[in-house]
């Protein structure tokens, strides 16, 4: 059988334009896991900061400093990731997470300096401005992979991503117990530049974004109205929201939690910044599991049932943490709590990709920021007003959360086709 020379060639381009992909992917998923890894060293820190070095004693002071702090880099995110993934669809979206990375690294550094509350708030705002790492490494995700491999490829994101956030806490933990908080911050400019480099060095722009007519006036705000006109979308849009915002109500105030515990229930000392980073890391590590598997299996559960069966098994799982006695206790639920809800990104992100238009993700996944930072600067507000009363009522916030947001969810799949 003889083999004309335009298959070999077209055989040769197929074979080089795979591995091009597939090595701009694996770049790409090192680099966002080591950015999550980054971000997890010092998020957890920040309250034990305020404490020990800052000098807040007073308790509902530091409940409100802590949370409104963490929300900060939320409420300005929630701002510019429109804005950011609209550029990302008229210019490059490489350039958007290189953004991200760099000007993380640079900002977060600073805070090592940070003398007072305002320094760290200041800080946390500009962090906003600039980064958001998932949504760009989302969007680049999809514009690199092949069709048909999208889902996957956006399956061992979030898997990365789940990594990320299970051993940065514990890496966070141990370098605040036994170097100091401030060790903390200048370890995560270290390593989110070290990502910025990995993405600058071996990850291409390979699918170009749509680019804009010339005749056309550039804006820096995407439109609109595509999103508005589907009930879906804006569906999956405020679902996103309320998990963001029911993820983060607990999340600032579990090192002062564990203080608690220790204090009430414990004769031994406890290092707080280490309990912290093993809770926290064990619950993203079982998130990071489910990500694997929910991406599996999903499509032929449904996207929807499956996205309402995590959500529900989140929330059930969330109250039994407002009784606990020991840490022990709260890592198995919050383990168990953290399974069902590591399910909901990438369901949430399929169902998001099968309703947009490729020219649009960009805009569609930056609004998805948008809102899912917003949900993260109000989750932490309401935790430190929640936990003015009582720590564990910040649980049963979060359970209520995930029950409306939950009912969004059996809306949606009523009013969609059975996907």
């Amino acid at each position: 059988m003889k083999y004309r020379k335009s298959d070999t060639i077209k055989a040769s381009k197929d074979n080089y334009q795979m591995k091009s992909w597939k090595s701009n992917f694996t770049a790409l998923l090192i680099a966002e896991t080591l950015a999550m890894i980054g971000f997890g060293i010092s998020n957890p820190v920040i309250p034990l900061f305020l404490g020990d070095e800052i000098g807040i004693t007073d308790p509902v002071k530091l409940k409100t400093w802590v949370g409104v702090i963490q929300s900060a880099a939320a409420v300005t995110l929630a701002i510019f990731a429109p804005i950011w993934g609209h550029l990302a669809d008229s210019f490059s979206r490489r350039a958007m997470l290189l953004r991200a990375m760099f000007g993380g690294a640079v900002v977060i550094s600073f805070m090592t300096f940070s003398q007072s509350p305002w320094h760290l708030l200041i800080l946390k705002s500009i962090q906003g401005c600039l980064t958001g790492t998932v949504a760009a490494a989302t969007v680049l995700t999809a514009g690199i992979s092949p069709i048909s491999q999208i889902a996957f490829t956006l399956g061992l994101l979030q898997t990365g991503v789940a990594v990320g956030n299970s051993l940065g806490p514990m890496v966070g933990g141990v370098i605040a117990d036994f170097i100091g908080n401030r060790a903390a911050f200048f370890a995560t400019g270290v390593t989110l530049a070290l990502a910025g480099l990995v993405v600058l060095k071996w990850v291409e722009d390979d699918i170009r974004p749509v680019p804009v007519k010339s005749t056309k006036k550039i804006s820096l705000l995407p439109d609109f109205r595509p999103i508005a006109g589907s009930p879906i979308i804006l569906t999956l849009l405020l679902v996103n929201f309320g998990v963001s915002a029911a993820n983060t109500v607990t999340t600032p105030m579990l090192p002062l939690f564990l203080k608690d515990l220790a204090l009430r229930f414990s004769r031994e000392p406890m290092y707080i910044g280490s309990s912290t980073g093993i809770v926290m890391g064990v619950g993203a590590a079982a998130t990071a599991l489910a990500t694997v598997l929910v991406g599996k299996f999903s499509p032929r559960l449904g996207y929807w049932k499956t996205l309402f069966i995590c959500i529900c098994g989140g929330a059930v799982m969330t109250i039994p943490q407002a009784f606990v006695t020991n840490m022990v206790q709260l890592t198995v639920i919050r383990t168990i709590a953290c399974f069902f809800l590591g399910g909901t990104p990438p369901t949430l992100d399929a169902l998001l990709m099968t309703s947009t238009k490729k020219e649009s993700q960009g805009s569609v996944y930056g609004l998805n920021s948008s809102l899912a930072s917003t949900g993260n600067a109000i989750g932490p507000l309401i935790g430190s007003v929640v936990a003015i009363l009582s720590y564990r009522f910040t649980f049963v916030a979060t359970a209520f959360i995930l029950g409306v947001s939950a009912c969004g969810i059996a809306w949606g799949r009523k009013h969609s086709n059975p996907r």
